[in-house]
């Protein structure tokens, strides 16, 4: 389509490898959940599964209603590398992290923790960190089964 900023090269999509690449994402914030609960204690098959099929439909439309327009805008500004697909959906996956949290506040911890805060407050970061990094290797899987080099 245009010429990508800064790479010197020439990179197209479709609709079909859009489609394809919302669906890879979808999948994969998907399994990003399940990771999540599975680390959280949870071994129940059927609410593994359930929180797969939650995680899939969030992600697809979070992806869809929040990633899109912002991902159309940084295309229409010319900025179409795969390190902008990793930023928008790292931090797409970091906001939806911390709106999750309960009572929507990162750094709010249990009664219980009151004699650990700074371990708690050091984990819940690590925990942030590690879902803006999955994330943002979300967006660029995307971005590399959207776009292709023109030859």
């Amino acid at each position: 389509m245009q010429h990508d900023s800064g790479a010197g090269r020439h990179l197209e999509t479709s609709g079909a490898r859009l489609g394809k690449a919302l669906a890879a994402g979808s999948g994969l914030g998907g399994l990003l959940i399940l990771m999540l609960l599975i680390a959280a204690g949870q071994r129940a098959p059927l609410a593994l599964l359930a929180g797969w099929a939650v995680g899939t439909l969030f992600a697809s439309m979070a992806l869809a209603a929040v990633g899109g327009p912002i991902w159309l805008l940084l295309h229409a500004i010319g900025l179409r590398r795969g390190r902008y697909a990793a930023a928008v959906t790292g931090l797409l996956g970091l906001g939806l992290f911390v709106g999750a949290q309960s009572g929507s506040v990162m750094f709010s911890l249990a009664p219980i923790d009151t004699r650990s805060w700074l371990l708690g407050l050091a984990f819940k970061l690590a925990q942030a960190a590690a879902v803006t990094l999955l994330a943002g290797g979300i967006g660029l899987a995307m971005w590399r089964i959207a776009y292709r080099p023109r030859p």
